[in-house]
């Protein structure tokens, strides 16, 4: 069930009136329904007949009050850097919660993983392989690793969110997995226990998915008949989640159902490491309109957010519903272009799209950004970092305070020399 929906022309997220947090908090901020993302992690996890261990992929949204919702559900989390790594231990996850994935892991976060005693490294080169093992022998212990295949499988997904073709940086390629496990298994400071693969985001056809774990299946035998102990297989995320009412995606329990099929009799751990899926539409961007210019050409709303809060739709052309925060103007027949004070003509949330009046004041909310929105946000402009807040039924906290220009400015000097 949705948590964002109008009661009487009036938008709630959960209990609350998103017109009452924009009155209680500056726009543009972000917000975030707890029950969704609470109910959306028990979906995928009930959804398996079969014992799944749950891997939030923390890039998606790493703050510390989501990382800490999911954490107390159950879930371990997924990291890609040793910033990843300190949130997630500031959250309240120990070291067997954490995986660590990523193509480029330096020394020192490397350092900080082993100390941390994490549950596993993803591997993806011979090069970062050995430097593990010489990190470890430093520090007299010994590390969980598995290795991160390339399928060199198309997961018909955006181009820059693909990661399981040979073309991609991610991951040792198929025809090396075999002798890579040989090198690893030959390494005193390092134990395998694992095989990972991970091809893409925003997958929305379990065809690419039945491919690329059916290759990994066989490759699973392969390197039990050789005498290497896979005790789990790590399938990474990708399952795409529904930004439109056109989308028309599997479903949970079909993706599980798939995971099952193949390997179900392998007696293995499975791991999943969703991240979009939990969040994205958990969340709201609320912003408010500074100005409505008409041209020979367009109509633009002009909103006091921008593309350095939120920058998907400049960077994947992706589409975002918007909605009036008060629907109380009646329709338009107009096609507007939302966009943001910026100068630069990729600071846009929507092109030619029908939506409901609105006036200059008048809030609107962006919808389905709880996934890469805050996180890939920035200061471009000299613009302040906006707000976070989580909502829980009728109530809401503020889970990052709003970073202001004074404080931004506070962190630069100006050369003595100048």
């Amino acid at each position: 069930m949705t948590p964002i929906k109008y009661k009487s022309n009036n938008l709630y997220i959960e209990g609350l009136s998103v017109e009452k947090l924009a009155d209680d908090n500056q726009t543009p901020f972000y917000c975030y329904s707890e029950k969704y993302i609470e109910d959306q992690y028990q979906a995928l996890k009930s959804a398996f007949d079969m014992e799944a261990k749950i891997f939030y992929s923390m890039k998606a949204n790493s703050n510390l009050s989501i990382l800490k919702l999911l954490l107390n559900k159950g879930s371990g989390i997924d990291v890609v850097s040793g910033g990843e790594i300190e949130r997630a231990l500031n959250a309240g996850a120990t070291g067997k919660d954490i995986i660590y994935a990523g193509v480029g892991k330096t020394d020192e976060e490397l350092t900080y993983a082993i100390k941390t005693k994490i549950h596993c490294i993803n591997v993806e080169s011979q090069s970062e392989l050995t430097r593990i093992n010489d990190i470890c022998e430093k520090l007299n212990t010994k590390q969980n690793i598995s290795l991160r295949v390339n399928p060199d499988v198309d997961a018909k997904t955006h181009v820059k969110i693909t990661t399981g073709k040979a073309e991609n940086k991610f991951g040792i390629e198929f025809d090396y997995i075999k002798s890579m496990y040989a090198i690893a298994s030959e390494l005193p400071n390092v134990n395998i226990i694992g095989i990972s693969v991970h091809i893409g985001s925003q997958i929305t056809n379990l065809k690419p998915f039945k491919k690329a774990f059916q290759i990994i299946y066989d490759l699973i035998n392969d390197l039990r008949g050789l005498g290497h102990k896979i005790k789990h297989v790590d399938l990474g995320g990708g399952l795409g989640v529904t930004y439109s009412d056109d989308d028309n995606l599997p479903t949970f329990k079909e993706y599980a159902s798939l995971i099952q099929s193949i390997f179900g009799n392998l007696n293995i751990e499975v791991y999943v490491e969703p991240g979009r899926l939990l969040v994205a539409n958990s969340g709201l961007l609320v912003t408010r309109v500074i100005d409505i210019k008409t041209t020979s050409q367009k109509t633009f709303v002009i909103v006091d957010a921008a593309m350095n809060d939120f920058i998907r739709p400049t960077l994947y052309n992706s589409y975002h519903e918007i909605l009036p925060v008060k629907n109380n103007l009646g329709t338009s027949n107009k096609l507007y272009d939302i966009v943001g004070p910026i100068c630069e003509t990729g600071d846009y949330f929507a092109k030619n799209r029908n939506m409901n009046s609105v006036q200059v004041g008048s809030l609107i909310a962006i919808k389905s950004v709880g996934a890469y929105g805050s996180v890939l946000s920035s200061n471009y402009n000299s613009r302040p970092q906006i707000a976070e807040i989580i909502v829980q039924n009728d109530k809401y906290e503020v889970i990052r305070e709003r970073v202001e220009v004074r404080d931004i400015i506070a962190r630069e000097r100006i050369a003595n020399w100048l």
